[in-house]
């Protein structure tokens, strides 16, 4: 177990709160003393005790597919939304069938070879994406990516390379990156499935060349019928940058045909450098409804792509670094990590965003990932491997692009050349912003460490709650320069991690996809489930004005789950309203994943997760989120105050006022 050191928080409002792990109050009854510490003791981690620590987790590790050359990211593909393109097309409904190439609990994998398939360009990087079967390994034993893929293998299947038949010219001929494939050295994966297809980040040039991100239609290819003549379905370096913007937010369709003139790009930026990592951040605020992703390059640069309108800035180069080093460029050769303009945050604030002079590129980090969060405020994620942290952009928009309120930092000891982060509770039931780079309402975030080969989660804040180490079977603990990326099953309870290096027992079949349970700050796996187990119904509040400002404490009935020890503490406005988030309630459930059916979790903290508990009746504590949980709804404090008066058991026990 580590000692947990200071974590800085570049920006960060308040003072940061170590989380304790598991700390009881001591008791004057003998009995009390004892079953305190049996419970104490049966909560800790098996390597060390509490106090200002992080419990550190060993993970034990299942290998899912070995032979994956140069593998990169990799996202389980998850159910698409109901009005999307892809239940909307019979043709293309039918790929996401069972034992198709988007199944839902498929899990896709960017890997840097063409498994037989001629090249479409030969002067350009090859590469594809896997749609891989997780589960018919476990039955089957490891799956063996064979060299030359033909699909006889049901469990393993190509779903895009870069060859001829995924070129953008199958359907978009005119497009001025007709040339390029939909997957040319890919890197990292994001899928809108709230309203739309997979996006695939790729370094077709190199990290120092001309960078690209396609949208890939179920078949494949590049988006066909695609809103943008001169991208089609894939945009590249500056050919694609945005040339038009919109005067007003349309009402129907011939204003949005009269709606744009010619403006050129809203805020400077463009793909100069190879694309490493892409995350959905839903429709454009423009209202025209078509899809925003952002994407960030190997110079550290934050781009956005407008499905219609072609890339815009967001934050420029040196807002992340890539590592250390020196690498020729068409710019010449420059310096990376050392060679950025900073103010703290590594970057130079402008009005609308972040740039950054002396820009360069450093060590191939393979990925830089991130993550989106949309509720109640926007921030991007970005892992930032060159220096050790997490850069957070809080965002804005114009009613026509999306821009950058602030930039902010997180740092800990505990990272170690951080690569890739994923949402420990991804998103998968908004219609809107559904997508596994995406956070659910208060869902933590995952880290890979590829310097150390560790894990961390962190909350929202930068708070580090729970570090893990992996193990492979035969090999022990995953080395240094092994991790490729991280992605969170729809489900939360599975950690897909791609690895570079042969696995143990199968030498001559580099890059690998393995799983691992998720953990949190109360334990891994089944541990987990037994500090669950001992929570206990409190899914009470109370009737009357008179309680309402009254601050309740254990003696009175609070407990044992609660999100505050007061009502009004929740719901300080006029009418209870509040938009802190803290003050949200939380409804929770299962969705299946396949079928898309929500389900209620039987648990005592379900289906509102309150936020604390109570450890043998005295001491305040984190409470444990349900496992089974994948779904939460985040509802306004207004909302959660009429939920909670009209709780039928309140008037049973409405001592317990502060249980919420």
């Amino acid at each position: 177990m580590r000692k947990r050191r200071a974590v800085t928080l570049t920006d960060f409002v308040g003072a940061h709160r170590p989380r304790d792990w598991s700390v009881l109050s001591g008791f004057s009854a003998r009995r009390n003393i004892l079953r305190a510490a049996a419970i104490f003791l049966s909560l800790l981690p098996a390597s060390g005790f509490a106090g200002d620590q992080t419990p550190d987790w060993r993970l034990s590790a299942r290998i899912v597919a070995v032979g994956l050359p140069d593998v990169a990211g990799v996202r389980e593909v998850g159910r698409f939304h109901v009005g999307g393109p892809i239940p909307g097309n019979p043709e293309f409904l039918m790929a996401t069938r069972e034992g198709r190439v988007l199944d839902p609990l498929r899990v896709l994998v960017a890997v840097g070879s063409n498994f037989g398939a001629p090249p479409g360009d030969p002067t350009l990087e090859v590469g594809a994406i896997l749609s891989i079967d997780p589960h018919a390994g476990k039955s089957g034993g490891t799956i063996i990516v064979p060299q030359e893929l033909n699909n006889g293998d049901g469990r393993v299947q190509l779903y895009t390379a870069q060859s001829e038949r995924f070129l953008n010219q199958r359907y978009n001929a005119g497009a001025r990156t007709a040339h390029l494939a939909a997957a040319s050295g890919p890197r990292y994966i994001s899928i809108n499935n709230a309203f739309g297809r997979p996006w695939i980040a790729n370094a077709p040039n190199g990290v120092a060349g001309e960078g690209s991100v396609t949208v890939v239609d179920p078949d494949g290819a590049p988006l066909a019928n695609a809103p943008s003549r001169e991208a089609g379905g894939v945009f590249a370096g500056r050919h694609t940058d945005r040339e038009q913007a919109p005067k007003a937010q349309p009402s129907g369709w011939l204003g949005k045909l009269l709606n744009y003139r010619e403006s050129g790009q809203l805020t400077p930026g463009g793909m100069q450098a190879g694309a490493l990592g892409t995350a959905f951040l839903g429709p454009s605020p423009d209202g025209s409804g078509f899809a925003v992703f952002a994407a960030v390059t190997a110079d550290g640069g934050v781009v956005q792509i407008h499905v219609q309108d072609g890339v815009d800035g967001l934050a420029g180069p040196g807002t992340v670094s890539a590592g250390q080093g020196t690498v020729s460029t068409g710019l010449g050769t420059v310096s990376a990590g050392q060679g950025t303009v900073s103010t703290g945050q590594g970057t130079v604030s402008t009005g609308r965003g972040t740039m950054s002079a002396g820009h360069g590129i450093g060590d191939d980090p393979g990925v830089i990932g991130l993550a989106f969060k949309w509720n109640p405020d926007r921030a991007l994620y970005i892992a930032d491997p060159g220096r050790d942290r997490m850069v957070l952009l809080d965002l804005e928009d114009d009613r026509r692009h999306f821009t950058v309120a602030r930039t902010r930092t997180i740092s800990l000891p505990e990272f170690d050349r951080p690569v890739d982060v994923a949402a420990a509770i991804p998103e998968i039931a908004n219609p809107q912003f559904s997508s596994h780079t995406t956070l659910a309402g208060g869902s933590d975030l995952f880290v890979a460490n590829r310097g150390d080969g560790s894990l961390l989660r962190l909350s929202q804040d930068g708070r580090l709650l729970a570090r893990a180490t992996i193990e492979i079977p035969g090999l022990g603990p995953l080395g240094a320069d092994r991790v490729g990326a991280i992605a969170t099953s729809a489900d939360a309870q599975r950690i897909w991690i791609t690895i570079g290096g042969a696995a143990p027992g199968f030498p001559r079949h580099e890059g690998a996809l393995i799983e691992v349970g998720v953990f949190d700050e109360h334990g891994a796996a089944a541990a987990t489930q037994k500090t669950q187990s001992a929570a206990a119904d409190a899914n009470v509040a109370v009737h009357g004005k008179q309680l309402f400002q009254i601050d309740f404490t254990p003696q009175m009935g609070l407990g044992p789950l609660f999100n505050a020890t007061s009502c009004v503490a929740c719901h300080p406005g006029p009418g209870g309203a509040s938009i802190d988030e803290s003050h949200f309630a939380r409804r929770i459930a299962h969705m299946d994943p396949g079928s898309g059916r929500a389900v209620a979790i039987d648990h005592p903290n379900s289906p509102v997760a309150r936020r604390h508990a109570l450890r043998d009746g005295m001491k305040t504590v984190p409470a444990a989120m349900p496992r089974q949980a994948n779904v939460i709804f985040a509802a306004h404090a207004a909302r959660s105050l009429r939920d909670c008066q009209d709780r039928r058991d309140t008037r049973q026990r409405h001592r317990s006022a502060g249980g919420q």
